[in-house]
């Protein structure tokens, strides 16, 4: 649904303002106070990092289980230091003209603010967009004719990458070691006397490999990539050599499962000393085959046995 949303605005935002111009305020929380004299920000406000939804797998002996064993880390149910999303923002005003810009806000660990503009130099977001990029997302219009009347946000998170001289952010694949969940949110408001919430979902599923064990995988997806000022990721990359990785400790996967034509979901395969194999099958929630139907869903592979159990054997 906020995929379709995001294509929906790709025209309106078509025409973007070459002339606006940075407040030169110092960068608090987003939803902070302003100073009386300073121009008027955005306020915006992150909702807390959303927790998987732990869905069923088929087990080897034909049984559905959902289990529950170690269903979420302290590192995965918060937003951690550092954490970058990006935004694009589309101001509305009284005659219907509309102005885009991109921005990104930081977290510092207790709070999210706006980049500096260090940071900005950074990530080289001066040089790429010119002023399309705005460290602070201002709703006076940059003519000083008045204010816009609405913003319409469009917001990702993508790892902690940084742009390319094209603005384009690589987000890690699945076996790299630094699997991405990424995440993507939408708001939109009219009243700029209250923040705006940004409450993210995930464009991913969780897939959770035991200590010790390996993963075999022949169809899988993944967002390899991030254009800054775009308002979609890119199309998923989808394997064609598929997926063979270990985990030396409990291990977490991001990624799209792959169903066939039929809408059944395609199975992986959890292996033991590169000798006994089992084989599960994710579920999904509604059964349609979509790859959005995996989204913020959570597969948890148990550790059934030693290696000399046969495949398939329970």
């Amino acid at each position: 649904m906020i995929r379709n949303i995001f294509l929906l605005v790709l025209s309106a935002l078509a025409a973007w303002s070459c002339t606006a111009t940075d407040d030169e305020m110092p960068q608090g929380p987003a939803a902070g106070t302003q100073p009386a004299d300073a121009r008027n920000s955005l306020c915006i406000t992150i909702a807390p990092k959303p927790a998987f939804t732990q869905a069923a797998i088929t087990m080897p002996d034909g049984k559905n289980s959902t289990n529950t064993r170690a269903l979420q880390t302290e590192k995965e149910t918060k937003w951690e230091k550092g954490d970058v999303v990006w935004l694009l923002a589309s101001f509305t005003d009284a005659m219907g003209r509309q102005d885009g810009y991109y921005s990104a806000l930081k977290y510092t660990g207790t709070t999210w603010r706006y980049l500096t503009e260090d940071e900005a130099d950074e990530f080289g977001l001066k040089t790429f967009g010119g002023s399309r990029f705005n460290r602070t997302l201002i709703y006076d219009k940059p003519d000083g004719s008045g204010k816009y009347t609405s913003v319409h946000i469009y917001a990702h998170y993508t790892g902690n990458g940084k742009p390319d001289k094209n603005g384009i952010i690589t987000i890690p694949s699945p076996d790299s070691g630094t699997s991405v969940p990424v995440m993507q949110a939408y708001n939109d408001s009219g009243d700029f006397s209250r923040p705006l919430t940004l409450s993210f979902t995930y464009c991913c599923s969780r897939l959770r490999i035991p200590a010790g064990y390996g993963l075999e995988m022949a169809n899988y997806g993944y967002y390899a990539s991030y254009q800054l000022g775009d308002v979609s990721l890119s199309r998923p990359n989808y394997s064609t050599t598929g997926l063979q990785l270990s985990a030396a400790k409990d291990r977490d996967v991001f990624l799209l499962p792959v169903a066939d034509a039929n809408g059944t979901p395609v199975p992986v395969i959890l292996t033991l000393n590169g000798g006994a194999k089992w084989t599960f099958t994710p579920q999904l929630p509604t059964g349609t085959g979509s790859v959005a139907d995996y989204y913020g869903q959570s597969y948890t592979l148990p550790a059934l046995g030693s290696g000399s159990v046969t495949p398939g054997g329970m």
